[in-house]
């Protein structure tokens, strides 16, 4: 017990006002606030777990248009090989990864986007300009200049990627 103690007849005790409980009045504004305290922590908490856990993994899936080079940097029917850079999200792990991508430009506004990896088993192609063909250097695979397979094991052609120019010269590639 706190507070001072009077002497009556037959004892000791406290004065009827300095009772060491708060009035019923504070102690539901005290309840209320704690209570309101902790519901705004735990809907806070709530919905920051749910912003990470529940959020759509469209937003980083979405197809991109990528610079790959300019009209100055190509030759008209040469295949010009330029290294793009991928951004990869797989759950919580984000990278980014070098694709080779090979143009060939017609000369005036078309431009063919030829992915540089090899559809056998995702080897790099090359091109082999005194043969005209892509070569595969692991497994042998042959390509033809626009893609088709001409020997080897390669189950299918190489992979033909979207492409514009723009009109400042710049080559797009959509990813």
């Amino acid at each position: 017990m706190s507070g001072p103690l009077f002497a009556q007849e037959g004892g000791w005790t406290m004065p009827p006002s300095s009772s060491p409980l708060p009035s019923p009045g504070r102690r539901r504004a005290l309840a209320a606030f704690v209570n309101t305290a902790a519901a705004l922590v735990g809907g806070g908490l709530s919905a920051l777990v749910g912003a990470f856990a529940l959020r759509p993994a469209t937003a980083s899936a979405r197809e991109r248009w990528v610079r790959a080079a300019a009209t100055s940097d190509l030759k008209a029917g040469v295949p010009v090989a330029r290294l793009i850079v991928v951004p990869l999200v797989d759950g919580w792990y984000r990278d980014h990864a070098r694709r080779t991508v090979f143009l060939v430009w017609d000369g005036e506004k078309s431009v063919r986007a030829l992915s540089g990896t090899c559809t056998h088993l995702g080897c790099q192609v090359g091109w082999d300009g005194a043969t005209n063909t892509f070569r595969c250097p692991c497994h042998g695979g042959v390509y033809e200049a626009d893609g088709r397979v001409a020997s080897g094991p390669p189950p299918r052609p190489l992979d033909t990627l979207a492409a514009d120019i723009l009109d400042n010269g710049d080559v797009m590639v959509r990813l």
